[in-house]
């Protein structure tokens, strides 16, 4: 049989095979079809995702969607810059949640404030500060985050724990601090009274003594908080949170010191400062070359004092926080750090997040609410009875134009029909 014959005779045995592959084809793609209608149709698949449940497991941590665990602490970078402000980062402040219930921020520097706010927590529980030190990139935020108590439905007093005594001026402490805070604040309190419900207002602030070394300043429901000296000029601490087998060190600003060296040995989380190398700072700060060496040798840990602090400490997770992290930036702090210390370390952004349990540290990035709203009151709110109603004076009220009456009885009208009630408009109480 010639080839050309042979080829003649193959040619429809192939035609048939490609029409016999493609209908097996399509077959299978039927199936495949079919079988994922079907696990459309029963919300499952063998991965277990589905396509209208939520997908598990997404690494990142979308607040107010996760039960914390009785035995865990999260932790939450809402400020983790310098006193350079920066849409990117706020100053220093950080949120530990507890799986008991307990909620602490630990220093509200400029621009924290709308970074706890967008958390969704309710003010009630975020009720106890505590400052490292009085520079405004570590309470800056405070004074705010207090007055806007009552718009933003706070019922309970602020509490505050900062430095004071040791020897330093009375007049420097956070005693004297947040006094002069309620003074500036004077007008504003006082034209609020019997408009709003105002019982946020009362501040509860506690001074302990900065010179004191492992120093118990908070001990309540399980959780033990204790405070070491720190070198950035005086009356300035590092804090130490112990709670449930737990320990989380935050050093504020410090150069390396002895204390936090021997109270941090082996802590689940080490959180430390790390502003950048004496280069970074010329370059970015435009600071002068002393400017520069004195601020990241002689007032801050730079770089390479951070990475040896850790690898003299050892804990099982570091953070380095408190500069611009960029693209460019991180590189150099990072080489500079594992120089000395080759751990496991996290270079802090805002929103980065930490839940810490005995087995372990994970690390994700929050999704915030940037248009977020006050969250619901958990208590009652209660105005103080007219009698005590502050009462703009005659010579500005004189100022009202009669022509808005109308407009304004209308508003009442359509308030009180919806509403069930019975309110009348009043200018003067």
């Amino acid at each position: 049989m010639s080839e050309k014959y042979r080829r003649k005779l193959l040619k429809p045995v192939a035609i048939v095979c490609a029409v016999v592959a493609c209908a097996a084809a399509m077959l299978t793609n039927i199936n495949v079809s079919v079988a994922t209608a079907e696990a459309g149709d029963s919300q499952e698949s063998s991965s277990g995702v589905s396509p209208v449940k939520p997908i598990p497991n997404r690494g990142v941590y979308y607040p107010g969607t996760e039960e914390l665990a009785a035995d865990e602490m999260r932790v939450i970078a809402c400020g983790s810059g310098m006193p350079m402000p920066r849409l990117k980062q706020a100053a220093a402040c950080l949120l530990v949640e507890l799986g008991n219930g307990d909620k602490f921020i630990f220093d509200m520097g400029t621009g924290s404030m709308e970074r706890l706010y967008a958390l969704g927590i309710p003010l009630d529980y975020l009720n106890k500060v505590f400052l490292s030190h009085l520079h405004m990139d570590h309470m800056g935020d405070l004074p705010a985050f207090y007055i806007y108590g009552p718009q933003n439905n706070r019922s309970v007093p602020l509490n505050v724990w900062g430095p004071g005594g040791g020897g330093t001026r009375p007049e420097w402490g956070t005693k004297a601090a947040l006094e002069h805070v309620e003074k500036t604040w004077a007008w504003m309190t006082g034209t609020l009274e019997g408009t709003i419900d105002t019982s946020s207002f009362k501040l509860n602030v506690t001074e302990f003594d900065w010179s004191k070394v492992n120093n118990v300043v908070y001990n309540e429901n399980g959780v033990v908080i204790r405070t070491i000296p720190a070198i950035h000029f005086e009356q300035s601490v590092s804090f130490i949170l112990e709670w449930n087998g737990l320990t989380l060190a935050f050093s504020g600003d410090t150069l390396p010191n002895k204390w936090w060296i021997e109270h941090t040995q082996g802590v689940d989380l080490s959180i430390h400062e790390c502003v950048f190398t004496p280069e970074l700072a010329m370059s970015k700060w435009s600071f002068s070359a002393p400017e520069a060496l004195n601020a990241v040798t002689t007032i801050h840990a730079n770089p390479v004092f951070f990475g040896k602090v850790m690898a003299m400490t050892k804990p099982k997770h570091a953070v380095a926080y408190h500069f611009q992290n960029d693209a460019d930036t991180l590189p150099v702090v990072m080489r500079a750090v594992e120089q000395v210390y080759d751990g496991p370390v996290d270079y802090a952004q805002d929103f980065m997040v930490w839940n810490v349990t005995k087995e372990g540290v994970r690390t994700r990035m929050a999704v915030p609410n940037r248009e977020a709203y006050p969250t619901p009151p958990l208590h009652e709110k209660k105005i103080a009875p007219g009698g005590d109603r502050y009462q703009t004076p005659d010579k500005v009220l004189a100022g009202w134009p009669e022509e808005v009456d109308a407009v304004t009885d209308k508003i009442y009208t359509d308030f009180n029909k919806e509403q069930g009630t019975d309110f009348k408009f009043q200018l003067k109480k």
